[in-house]
């Protein structure tokens, strides 16, 4: 059971007024699996083709080439509520009411498992609601007003949302982005218990030592294309992290169970 790419092109329409309506291809000829029980980090500089990539595997985006397979169905033909079922995606930003509570936003997860009349929430809703709010360490805010959330709070009660939904496979564009040190320690500890579960994760991390901390396997991806993928100690060379992100790459050993640090040392 897999969520995979295969021969992915995607693109974008471009208005040129001397050419009219054209298409600039984001990501060219993209192949990936996203496995049960495993984690797939995605790297890259900026404009590298990442959450198009992402939004493509969570059918927000349909591709110029090549297709998207859930278990070998492609996912375009699935009815809409059983792919919500089996997939949940946190975007970079999420618009929703400022209105809305903490606990009103997670219980939206619970929407694709209810049928189309369902007034209210089985118990069994609420418990998978509440389980999900304390995961994401938000049990505390859930009746506060998300116009009245930190960045940081906003981020982990939509991935809180998402865990309601119940996921086979769980899509996430930098969630450790509005974190502290604190929350992505937590955040990496909640992962690793997902993954320990069965959930399939893709997410894009910008942090190297982060993804080298959590991935199962890394894909790096530059000039619109997928530039390597594998395990870590076969993508975190030198001078393959050189050419993705145009700049030397410095590697120490920890004295935390002797895991590799990455940091910049110099422009390329």
């Amino acid at each position: 059971m897999s969520l995979e790419a295969k021969n992915l092109t995607l693109s974008y329409a471009s208005t040129s007024s001397r050419r009219g309506k054209t298409e600039i291809d984001v990501l060219v000829d993209a192949n990936l699996v996203v496995e049960r029980g495993q984690i797939l980090a995605l790297q890259g500089p900026n404009g590298a083709g990442k959450s198009t990539l992402m939004k493509a595997l969570a059918r927000h985006l349909k591709p110029k080439h090549g297709q998207v397979l859930l278990d070998g169905k492609n996912i375009w033909d699935l009815p809409v509520q059983h792919f919500a079922r089996k997939i949940a995606y946190v975007p970079q930003t999420l618009s929703a009411p400022p209105a809305m509570t903490v606990r009103e936003l997670v219980s939206l997860g619970r929407s694709p498992h209810q049928k189309i009349f369902q007034l209210s929430a089985t118990a069994n809703d609420q418990a998978i609601v509440d389980e999900a709010l304390k995961h994401c360490g938000v049990d505390m805010l859930r009746d506060k007003l998300l116009s009245e959330l930190s960045g940081g709070e906003r981020q982990r009660t939509v991935i809180a949302m998402a865990l309601s939904q119940g996921p086979d496979y769980l899509l996430l564009d930098e969630p450790t982005a509005s974190l502290d040190f604190r929350y992505q320690l937590e955040l990496v500890e909640l992962l690793d218990s997902l993954r320990a579960k069965g959930v399939g994760i893709a997410l894009i991390l910008h942090d190297l030592n982060i993804a080298a901390r959590l991935a199962d396997r890394i894909a790096l991806i530059a000039s619109s294309r997928i530039i390597a993928q594998g395990a870590i100690e076969d993508v975190f060379c030198r001078e393959t992290l050189r050419s993705v992100f145009a700049v030397d790459i410095e590697v120490y050993s920890s004295n935390s169970g002797g895991r590799e640090v990455y940091l910049p040392a110099r422009l390329k």
